[in-house]
């Protein structure tokens, strides 16, 4: 497998998630995630109930990426809450896609800043979103359940 450039052999398709993509996304949090876990109860009102927006990304019809971007059109502010990358086709850009898709959508709407938040020892991911252009504003003491720290990232559009 390879990073997702030219030449490339990994074929994706990223496109908004739509009901058929439900199975694939619980099943995509039970393998990326320990903890903090959506069930489908809430990825379905992550996709059709909330002012969000749901990308997924796949190759050979098997989903393996997602991101949850959370809207608040009356301050034009976004919030990344989740994005999932199965764990064989990390370290191959397809996050960055994800985010990058994102944030054009966000900024053809008008949005005027994205947010999220992202736990102090994450290093990887942290690596990413600064890449991106997100900057630390503050540090988040206690913030998931089994009491870690995280740092909330914003990056304006």
């Amino acid at each position: 497998m390879c990073k997702v450039t030219r030449g490339c052999s990994l074929k994706l398709t990223i496109h908004r998630a739509t009901k058929k993509d439900l199975p694939g996304l619980v099943a995509l949090e039970k393998i990326s995630f320990k903890e903090e876990t959506f069930h489908k109860k809430q990825l379905t009102y992550l996709l059709f109930k909330a002012h969000s927006h749901v990308l997924v990304t796949s190759t050979d019809n098997i989903l393996i990426g997602s991101i949850i971007v959370l809207l608040r059109r009356n301050i034009g502010n976004a919030r990344i809450y989740s994005l999932n990358v199965h764990p064989e086709y990390r370290r191959k850009g397809i996050a960055s896609m994800l985010m990058d898709s994102s944030e054009k959508l966000l900024r053809e709407k008008g949005f005027r800043n994205i947010t999220l938040e992202v736990g102090v020892d994450n290093k990887p991911a942290k690596s990413l979103y600064y890449s991106k252009g997100f900057v630390m504003d503050k540090i988040l003491k206690g913030y998931y359940k089994d009491g870690g720290d995280a740092y909330h990232l914003i990056k304006k559009l």
